[in-house]
């Protein structure tokens, strides 16, 4: 409606320029004055039917639509005359000064009218766009957003997963709420506190429920706010935040994506130098330090990046704590998932238990998105509750990419794609202390053609040396598989990426855990190029110890390989009877493959163990996503 409103000013504005020049022109059309005579010759010849009486002065028009003008005698009978020769005369007011007003006013008509748009254009620009008032003559006033009267209803019974970062900053909440306790026995609460951690793990959300628990304004601005064009803008609009933050005090101010703003200073800076950000950082130093934290005022700031802030930001007395926000564990997805679980219909056979294992390195953000998606896929199939299968199949769209139906593969790459599959799956419940498989698929699914899932048991926070070779056993199975039933001549190009993380960790079992008796207990360190983004391929290593890494690494694959090869020649006919299941559902559980494993006598050293899985002990979720693909 605003917009509607603004068009149709703007179009009379256009419509009234337009009829002022018009009449402005009309009344400044050239008239000539001419002697009497000259008036009446022409009246004679029949030239003129019309002329206008102001007063004394009479104005024609001739039939060619010139003007002229003349004056009228005193006692002359010339209008009479006129009238009698036929020609029309129209008499008006002869008023001097209201028609010496009105002509003045017609005269600098179109000039006021400029004058008036272009004062609506700069009112336009200072107070109505997008920023808010003064926008184009007050760049020194802060873009915070101020939540005063609707502070924020975020509490902590809305942020779940990070228990222990809920306790670092209860005391906060504490001195907002009461800071005589703290200021009896000479303590003070941290002028900052600098919240990091990965996109998602609810950075923003923890500030907002810290607000929401003390019942404080809440003061929101972005790092990106401050820079400008102009030099010195942000440094002024550092110094307005913090004398809003004073008047509203006891509050709190986030400052989400501090980076922006917050970098080290210096010659060498990554992404280069930048005088208006480092004037806005200097004045953001000082502001922090200029305060006392008895005028209740907290600053909170947000950043993925503390590695590249400025290490003045962080010392004692501006940032005094640094809070670091994991993303959360099998119990903190749990928790998360009932807390977005609140608005939505689920069906009874719903186990968030188990989408908690599922879903291993999922942020709040990842988990809510998760459940939303699977509100969809209900409601486009016309259901009244979100089931089990629509929030497995949310997490494969999330983890793995939509299924490709409409993909023609040929029976012979689809049977490759089945061996290929198989062979991870064989190596995952033949090798001890595996992770225990969950499916099996030959459906495409984004990049991939095919998919095996891992569902382990226990939440791992460390690994030992077998169980990285036993990845790697798995991580080759599929290759391996290949190669069995095909032959040497056979392998596709499907293992690329098996290849590509099985040598990922084969270098860092070598090079950066120590985990090779003949290279020792070592690691190697890669020179970082800050011009280059962080790439580079210099590492503090002599030549000679670099070859013995890389051949210690393709001992460990090819030995890794050739378990993986015998495993498979050991049960080729059980996998030929997964593979033939695979070819005809595209899609096998757990259950199934170990079920014609044991029809052919295969006793299996993983299972899938249910029963373990429904205990709270941890558990993630691993995709071996191989690189099959159509490119």
């Amino acid at each position: 409606m605003q917009v509607f409103k603004s068009v149709f000013v703007w179009i009379l504005i256009i419509g009234a320029t337009i009829l002022a020049f018009n009449i402005f022109e009309q009344r400044h059309q050239s008239t000539t004055k001419v002697p009497l005579n000259t008036l009446v010759e022409l009246v004679d010849q029949g030239k003129v039917s019309y002329v206008v009486v102001k007063g004394r002065t009479i104005v024609a028009t001739t039939e060619e639509g010139q003007r002229i003008e003349t004056v009228i005698p005193p006692g002359s009978n010339l209008v009479d005359d006129l009238i009698k020769k036929g020609v029309r005369v129209e008499v008006r007011d002869s008023d001097a000064s209201s028609g010496w007003l009105i002509n003045l006013f017609i005269s600098w008509l179109p000039i006021l009218l400029f004058i008036g748009i272009w004062i609506a254009l700069m009112r336009q620009m200072s107070g109505g766009g997008a920023n808010g008032p003064g926008r184009a003559f007050s760049f020194g006033k802060s873009k915070a957003k101020v939540y005063i009267e609707e502070k924020p209803k975020v509490t902590f019974d809305d942020v779940a997963g990070i228990d222990e970062v809920k306790e670092e900053v209860k005391e906060i909440i504490d001195y907002l709420k009461d800071p005589v306790k703290f200021q009896k026995v000479g303590g003070r609460p941290p002028k900052g506190v600098l919240l990091y951690g990965e996109p998602g793990v609810g950075k923003t959300l923890l500030a907002k429920a810290i607000a929401g628990e003390a019942h404080v304004p809440f003061i929101s601005v972005s790092g990106s706010d401050f820079v400008e064009m102009f030099v010195g803008v942000g440094a002024a609009r550092v110094r307005d935040l913090f004398e809003t933050a004073k008047k509203h005090a006891p509050c709190i101010i986030f400052i989400d994506e501090i980076d922006a703003v917050g970098r080290t200073r210096g010659a060498i800076n990554i992404g280069g130098g930048h005088d208006e950000r480092e004037q806005t950082l200097n004045q953001l130093l000082v502001e922090m330090d200029g305060f006392d934290t008895s005028e209740g005022i907290i600053v909170i700031a947000a950043t993925n990046r503390p590695d590249i802030l400025d290490p003045a930001l962080l010392r004692p007395g501006r940032f005094d704590r640094q809070i670091f926000i994991p993303k959360p564990d099998v119990k903190g997805r749990y928790e998360i998932l009932k807390v977005h679980a609140k608005n939505k219909k689920l069906a009874p056979d719903v186990d968030l238990e188990l989408v908690a294992r599922a879903t291993p390195g999922f942020t709040g953000a990842d988990l809510e998105n998760l459940l939303n998606e699977a509100a969809l896929l209900a409601a486009r199939k016309n259901k009244e509750f979100i089931t089990m299968e629509e929030i497995e199949e949310a997490i494969d769209r999330i983890t793995m990419g939509l299924e490709r139906k409409g993909m023609v593969i040929s029976p012979q790459e689809k049977e490759k794609i089945a061996y290929h599959e198989a062979g991870h799956a064989l190596m995952g419940f033949m090798t001890e202390g595996s992770d225990p498989v969950h499916k099996v698929s030959i459906i495409p699914r984004g990049m991939a053609l095919g998919v095996t899932q891992q569902l382990p048991v226990d939440d791992r926070h460390i690994y030992d040396k077998k169980d990285l070779f036993n990845r790697i056993i798995v991580m080759l199975g599929g290759r391996a598989a290949e190669e069995v039933f095909y032959g040497p001549e056979g392998i596709t190009t499907g293992a690329e990426n098996d290849l590509q993380r099985a040598t990922e960790l084969a270098y860092k079992m070598v090079s950066m855990w120590g985990m090779s008796e003949k290279i020792g207990p070592i690691a190697i360190k890669k020179n970082v190029n800050p011009f280059l983004g962080g790439l580079t391929n210099n590492v503090d290593a002599s030549e000679e110890l670099l070859r013995e890494i890389d051949d210690e690494v393709k001992r460990i694959l090819t030995e890794a390989y050739e378990t993986a090869k015998r495993t498979i020649e050991t049960y080729k006919e059980p996998l030929r009877a997964v593979v033939k299941k695979l070819l005809e559902e595209e899609s096998i559980t757990c259950d199934d493959f170990v079920k014609i494993l044991k029809l052919h006598g295969v006793e299996v050293k993983t299972g899938c163990k249910k029963e373990e899985i429904k205990t709270f002990e941890g558990s993630q979720k691993e995709v071996v996503q191989d690189g099959h693909d159509n490119n």
